[in-house]
């Protein structure tokens, strides 16, 4: 297979600069739009990060037949159109596990305390559908059904960075282009070795991430398939 990976960002303070453009909303809905784009009438439910989390989105997609779960922040997310009441916190003392729901048409906005408030913004999960989460410390604490899927779908996310953020080419060029594109290139290695422990081969040869990342590099380059010396 031959892969080519493209990096355009614009470096600068101009209004149509990276550093202009990376803390807005827009940016982030644009991303998360691109990446959708094949997965329109398929019922899909993707779950969201604050700063791409927001009412606008979620209807967009909606139209698309995708659905959403997304964790909400006053303070990176896009709150346009939600009600001020909920994005408030309550003066009164709450017990772990409470929460308070606002709906309208599909969409609902949940607000639900552990150690803190938490906001879910979702059009893929009915908000009286009951789900628990469960501490190793202090067993299960009911939540909305909304809550409990996105907890476990981002744990994905922290297994993999558990697993292969030590693997992660860590140079640092000043160059923003020059970062995104080691970022791409050690994501592209760490996805290829799961792809391989997933294939027949890995019951034959069983090479470890460090060992797989070796020989890989040995055979981009075209050396000999030795052991390092040193």
């Amino acid at each position: 297979f031959s892969f080519k990976i493209y990096v355009h960002l614009k470096e600068g303070s101009g209004s149509d600069g990276l550093d202009a453009l990376k803390n807005k909303p827009q940016l982030h809905s644009m991303v998360a739009k691109s990446l959708c784009q094949n997965a329109s009438g398929k019922n899909y439910i993707i779950f969201t990060g604050p700063s791409i989390t927001s009412l606008n989105l979620f209807e967009e997609f909606e139209k698309q037949e995708i659905y959403c779960c997304g964790l909400l922040s006053t303070r990176k997310s896009d709150c346009t159109g939600l009600p001020p009441s909920m994005l408030n916190n309550s003066a009164t003392p709450q017990s772990r596990g409470q929460y308070r729901i606002r709906m309208k048409g599909n969409m609902s906005l949940i607000c639900w305390y552990n150690k803190g408030h938490f906001r879910f913004l979702t059009n893929a999960y009915s908000p009286v559908q009951q789900g628990v989460i469960i501490k190793r410390k202090s067993g299960e604490i009911p939540c909305p059904l909304a809550v409990e899927a996105f907890a476990a779908h981002l744990s994905y996310i922290c297994k993999y960075d558990d697993k292969y953020s030590k693997y992660f080419i860590s140079h640092k060029p000043n160059k923003t282009w020059q970062q995104v594109f080691w970022f791409a290139i050690s994501i592209a290695i760490n996805n290829a070795y799961i792809l391989y422990k997933m294939s027949e081969a890995y019951h034959v040869t069983r090479y470890s991430r460090a060992q797989f990342g070796e020989r890989l590099v040995k055979e981009l380059l075209g050396l000999e398939d030795t052991s390092p010396t040193h």
